[in-house]
């Protein structure tokens, strides 16, 4: 059986057994509700969870590579681990001392559609902007020296084909709660049991004046009470209040 991964540069925080018990315990107890499902459902509300969301269990950094003088065109499977996929890119990096290579800027993200002047062959120079067209990025302007780059992204969270019940989990086990509600809920839905389905959905999204007055009243489920790292983090940054003070003007 094909196994998951390999996420190889990656900490696994549990597998799907850990949350198995859970899942049953989320449908009452049932007795007809086997692994294969268990482990079935779990991989799908995972993959829901972190298609969109950041977990810093699965953020990582790419290897260094370097671009080709005149090119400007790449698999994006150069910038990843071997065997990664992602779902969001979070920053590019370029040397931009070649050959010193001790300084680094960051290459910014453009649509597809304003990076067309940029990756003519006649427009080389330092790569400042970045795209993804399918399965390659595109940077602009076209390296004009063999610069090293590297990609920050969030992997992609990967299971066995089908997935196993000894799978590895990569996400902060806070969540595991959620993600053992969201695959009972997917598993009642399968069972065609609407009321503890709903009930499921309520827990996890809010009840129905919750989600109709867009979380100004009612009772918010466990998503939305649930912060992530990155939003913890950001309750300890410091800001400041510019103050603004006009040029003088005789009058």
């Amino acid at each position: 059986m094909p196994v998951a991964g390999p996420l190889s540069s990656l900490t696994p925080t549990g597998s799907i057994s850990t949350i198995q018990q859970d899942v049953i315990d989320a449908l009452q107890g049932r007795t007809d509700i086997t692994a294969a499902q268990i482990a079935n459902y779990v991989a799908k509300a995972v993959a829901e969870l972190t298609e969109s969301n950041p977990f810093e269990e699965l953020r990582t950094t790419g290897p260094n590579f370097v671009l080709t003088v005149g090119l400007s065109i790449y698999p994006t499977t150069l910038f990843l681990n071997s065997g990664d996929d992602y779902t969001f890119p979070e920053s590019m990096g370029i040397y931009v001392d070649y050959p010193t290579n001790s300084v680094v800027s960051s290459i910014d993200y453009k649509t597809p559609r304003a990076m067309e002047l940029m990756i003519a062959p006649a427009t080389q120079g330092l790569p400042s902007r970045f795209t993804r067209y399918g399965g390659n990025f595109h940077l602009g302007p076209t390296p004009n020296n063999p610069y090293t780059v590297f990609l920050r992204y969030q992997a992609k969270h990967t299971f066995s084909t089908p997935p196993s019940i000894n799978d590895p989990l990569y996400i902060d086990s806070v969540w595991f709660d959620i993600v053992a509600y969201g695959a009972a809920q997917r598993i009642a839905v399968t069972k065609r049991w609407t009321d503890q389905a709903q009930f499921l959905h309520d827990i996890l999204y809010g009840d129905p004046e919750y989600m109709s007055t867009g979380g100004k009243r009612g009772r918010p489920g466990l998503i939305a009470g649930r912060l992530f790292q990155n939003e913890r983090d950001q309750m300890f940054n410091t800001r400041q209040v510019g103050i603004v003070v006009p040029r003088y003007t005789a009058r």
